[in-house]
């Protein structure tokens, strides 16, 4: 049986698949399973040894089942298998089917590069987010904008140097080994200058990895990043615009918003801890709201969910933007789709982190 934790990543993953990659699910559906006339296909439920499926067809809804080639333990082992059937269907599939959003994204981390950089300065940006400005070796960083984020590999040795020929595949080559002194996370680039960006990092109560070693890392220190992508990507009539965010998601806003047309409008959700973790910021109209969490947990917050169920904000031409705790922006990404009748293509949401269960 799943645990806890596990049963709620697949639920995630089920709402992603469902909400998101409805044209990754058509396509196996149409050429891996070989069903004509698909119209929409749907993820039922997901056990250890198969995944259940219900079909729409033009006439008809039916039921399917993929069993495992072996029991799965969670869901980074279902990803893995929903991308070989998405694999498999595309080999079936005529030459000119069009490209999935999942398979555009696979297809543009083919070509991406790792580069070794190094901490120049750090700065307190509120009481539990700082910024670290690296330099050096970015000289071919392009500068996506928006929400442009990349995978921060680091060795527990803070002091540890990368060397110039360390790449991703290194990494990940390293991955599945016992005493594996590396780890990574995405991280989204708040500011880009001429081979310089700038990275908040949210410090917590019980920090992994990654907020540990940007806290105690020091100037000079090194660091392997690869990317970047981005996936805000607002409809072209878009003119109209909701952010929602927690402390991990704010730098992707904040960028985005500086972005934007200056004949667009926007409304824009910031939730954080409290009153001291609050920043200074250039919003001259008051356009960003804060909402605090206090004594509730990151994560967890309810006031957050309150001010999204009484937005009253006009559907047409909007495109929503949120990333945060994974559960919390799944439960956004419902609550607007009901309360505004939004398209897919209206909405970007992003799980940066999943809170792990008590």
């Amino acid at each position: 049986m799943f645990d806890k934790d596990n049963l709620e990543a697949l639920e995630l993953l089920i709402d992603t698949y469902n909400d998101t990659d409805q044209d990754t699910l058509v396509l196996i559906g149409k050429y891996y399973l070989k069903l004509d006339k698909v119209i929409r296909t749907r993820i039922d439920k997901i056990s250890e040894k198969e995944i259940s499926l219900i079909i729409s067809l033009e006439d008809k809804e039916i039921h399917k089942k993929i069993k495992f080639p072996k029991t799965v333990d969670g869901a980074s082992a279902v990803s893995t298998f929903l991308y070989s059937y998405l694999s498999e269907a595309r080999i079936n599939a005529p030459k000119d089917y069009p490209k999935t959003r999942l398979e555009k994204l696979i297809e543009n981390t083919l070509n991406l590069e790792t580069y070794i950089t190094n901490v120049k300065t750090k700065k307190i940006i509120s009481s539990n987010i700082i910024e670290i400005t690296f330099e050096g070796g970015l000289e071919n960083l392009p500068d996506l904008k928006n929400d442009a984020f990349m995978y921060f590999m680091v060795h527990k040795e803070i002091d540890h140097k990368f060397p110039k020929n360390f790449t991703i595949q290194n990494f990940r080559s390293l991955s599945s080994q016992e005493n594996n002194p590396y780890s990574a996370a995405y991280y989204t680039i708040k500011s880009y200058r001429e081979n310089e960006i700038d990275v908040w990092f949210v410090l917590h109560d019980h920090p992994g990895p990654l907020a540990i070693w940007a806290d105690q890392v020091k100037e000079g220190s090194s660091v392997a990043i690869w990317g970047p992508r981005t996936v805000f990507s607002p409809p072209k009539e878009t003119n109209n615009y909701l952010f929602i965010a927690d402390e991990t998601a704010q730098p992707a806003v904040l960028s985005a918003i500086e972005n934007l047309h200056k004949n667009h409008s926007y409304t824009c959700l910031f939730e954080t801890q409290n009153k001291s973790s609050r920043f200074k910021i250039n919003d001259p109209n008051n356009q960003i709201s804060w909402i605090y969490r206090d004594q509730e947990l990151a994560g967890e917050g309810t006031e957050l969910i309150k001010c999204i169920e009484r937005l009253n904000l006009n559907s047409k031409n909007l495109y929503v933007f949120g990333a945060g705790e994974a559960k919390q922006i799944s439960s956004i990404r419902k609550i607007l789709k009901r309360q505004f009748n939004l398209g897919t293509k209206q909405m970007s949401f992003t799980g940066y982190w999943r809170k792990l269960a008590n």
